[in-house]
């Protein structure tokens, strides 16, 4: 359930960046929409900070401010999940937009894919329709990477180091929601959760059986080193 909600806000910073690591997850502050009703029209204002602990004792953090489409479950997912509106998947959705949408995103991808799914979850929602909505945003939202290009430095005979940056880029792919490609991917994944395969790691590992060596879902740091000689890549 909704952990922390209405937890005082001076406790978060120290909460969301030195937290010690735990197995569970947690959300902080109160979500506040605005103006009432806002979910509707589908473009709310976030009324406070509000924050959530993921898991591996990360903070994150959507800003009083922030645009956000108050949509809990996008249009694309009503087909699957057979329901047009769920206020528990809400607090995932607001930390996703304010991590998904950035200009510069300061988060790896799989791991904001990762941070959606846990507040899913946190937020209450069941794990057939948090791993439906995982699986969604594995598949069809918008993807980033950071490629970094460096000197190569010799330690060893066949293996790959760099010591020194020569090229940092940001290369991304538009989201795909909607489209007959979409639709026939998160279909066939939608099956098996059906037949039972659901989770995180589950979740996960259908869609690399569909999207084989797609370079956002092998990097979990969101970071690609390439040795500009040889090319070798040292992913995680």
């Amino acid at each position: 359930m909704l952990g922390r909600i209405g937890t005082t806000l001076p406790m978060l910073a120290t909460a969301l960046f030195f937290g010690p690591s735990s197995a569970w997850a947690d959300f902080i502050g109160e979500l506040v929409l605005q103006p009432v009703g806002c979910e509707e029209t589908e473009r709310c204002t976030l009324g406070a900070d509000f924050g959530f602990i993921d898991r591996r004792g990360i903070g994150w953090k959507a800003d009083k401010g922030d645009l956000t489409d108050g949509a809990s479950i996008p249009q694309w997912a009503e087909k699957f999940v057979g329901v047009p509106f769920e206020e528990r998947a809400l607090p995932a959705a607001v930390l996703h937009d304010h991590y998904s949408k950035s200009v510069r995103p300061v988060r790896g991808w799989l791991e904001t894919q990762r941070m959606f799914y846990e507040a899913l979850r946190e937020g209450g929602v069941t794990e057939p329709r948090a791993s439906t909505m995982y699986a969604g945003v594995l598949v069809g939202s918008g993807k980033w990477i950071t490629r970094m290009k460096g000197k190569p430095c010799d330690v060893g005979e066949g293996v790959a180091c760099i010591n020194q940056t020569v090229e940092i880029t940001l290369e991304t792919q538009p989201e795909s929601y909607g489209t007959d490609s979409f639709l026939a991917t998160l279909n066939t994944i939608q099956t098996q959760i059906e037949r039972g395969v659901v989770g995180q790691e589950a979740v996960e590992g259908l869609v690399r059986s569909v999207l084989p060596g797609d370079p956002y879902l092998q990097n979990p740091s969101g970071v690609i080193v390439e040795d500009v000689n040889v090319g070798v890549y040292a992913t995680d």
